[in-house]
């Protein structure tokens, strides 16, 4: 991971599985055995209010949070376009007695892994590609799980499951996000056991995501009411960054660009004509590899950013998609918490006063913390005293 691209980490569109893994599964909304089966969802199961439950089964394995009773869920949603699709998720609610109103709940939103199924953050085991990572933010959850918080985590809308992943799509994150919550208060036996208020919380593109949940969710999904944004390191200043990297030789960030591209492809822009021959060839490579994989030296880690783009490519349309998923354009009505390290080559800090600048201009209620010497992934560890204390003013505010 290195500079200049306001992305962080996390996933695009992922390949259709099609209808012979479609046709596989049996119209029921029983667990299947198979772990992929799961992920899987016939569209006559399809149908039904966004946030109600397709299946669920327990959780156990790296994904699960010790202390906590924890599900793989599968949930409806509905992308922006209109269309119904299932998303993956998993949720953990502390053993004991509940308080009172019930736990409070953070919705956990997770930073860039892949596009691919293999990238799926609810699959987390030993071998998965993007363990390190997921780990990382995995100590820092189990310790609001170990403080009372149930946290639910939604892998985003075609990471895992079927159709494309709209990655930094700030419309389609914020409704996986809340349907998410949704769909934990209807989990059996989770009745009376959740707050109906949450926080919507991320790192990197999960704190993009996490903007949007705030602002989507009042609309999306009225009866369960956000009260804060926690934002790790987001994603933001997207709005004419290919047209600041296409002719400047940068290396390391490459392998975000695939996932970018399928995700401005969800909004309808098409990336025909846009891309060199090369890069149009390792476009493949989104499909089978998380972002680490192809940030590597046989993948999209060949090439330096001048590399990728068409010098006579119009990416008029491009942009403005970007624009559209632009976080500083947003006036949550709810405060926000932002968290930067000052060493982070990944998003960078400037890239984050900015959009404390926008959301304050926007009337939001924003507090901003800086971390000396701290990278991207280390934001998570080091913001996390202030960012609990932060919460924990919000609950006493109801």
């Amino acid at each position: 991971m290195t500079t200049l691209v306001p992305i962080v980490a996390t996933p695009s569109a992922e390949a259709d599985t099609g209808r012979s893994a479609r046709a596989s599964v049996r119209v029921s909304a029983q667990v299947p055995v198979q772990d992929d089966a799961f992920y899987r969802t016939p569209e006559q199961l399809l149908d039904g209010p966004h946030g109600s439950v397709i299946r669920s089964r327990p959780l156990r394995g790296d994904a699960a949070y010790d202390g906590a009773r924890n599900w793989l869920v599968l949930y409806r949603s509905v992308t922006p376009q209109g269309e119904p699709v299932a998303v993956s998720g998993t949720v953990a609610i502390p053993h004991g007695r509940a308080p009172k109103g019930g736990w409070p709940v953070i919705s956990w939103l997770h930073g860039t892994t892949g596009v691919a199924d293999v990238c799926t953050p609810s699959r987390d085991s030993a071998d998965h590609p993007t363990h390190e990572y997921l780990q990382v933010m995995h100590t820092t959850v189990q310790r609001w799980v170990d403080r009372g918080y149930a946290v639910v985590a939604t892998d985003y809308q075609g990471l895992g499951t079927d159709g494309p992943h709209g990655y930094l799509v700030g419309e389609a994150e914020g409704r996986a996000a809340a349907d998410m919550v949704r769909a934990a208060h209807r989990l059996p036996g989770a009745a009376g056991q959740l707050s109906t208020e949450w926080i919507a919380a991320g790192h990197s593109q999960g704190g993009h995501a996490a903007v949007f949940a705030a602002d989507v969710a009042p609309r999306w999904t009225p009866e369960l009411p956000v009260t804060g944004v926690v934002a790790l390191a987001p994603g933001s200043q997207l709005s004419g960054f290919v047209q600041q990297i296409r002719n400047v030789p940068l290396r390391g960030i490459t392998g975000f660009l695939p996932l970018i591209i399928r995700g401005v492809e969800t909004t309808g822009v098409s990336s025909e004509g846009l891309l060199t021959p090369e890069a149009d060839r390792l476009m493949a490579h989104a499909e089978d590899r998380c972002v680490g994989q192809l940030n590597a030296a046989d993948s999209w880690g060949a090439l330096s950013t001048d590399q990728v783009f068409r010098q006579s490519a119009d990416f008029s349309a491009f942009d403005r998609a970007m624009a559209e998923n632009e976080p500083g354009r947003l006036a949550p009505s709810v405060p926000v918490f932002l968290a930067q390290g000052d060493s982070d080559t990944t998003v960078l800090p400037a890239w984050t006063r900015a959009l404390t600048s926008q959301l304050t201009a926007n009337g939001v209620d924003v507090t901003s913390e800086t971390y000396a010497g701290v990278d991207h992934r280390g934001v998570i560890a080091a913001s996390y005293e202030d960012a609990t204390a932060w919460m924990g003013g919000l609950r006493g505010q109801h």
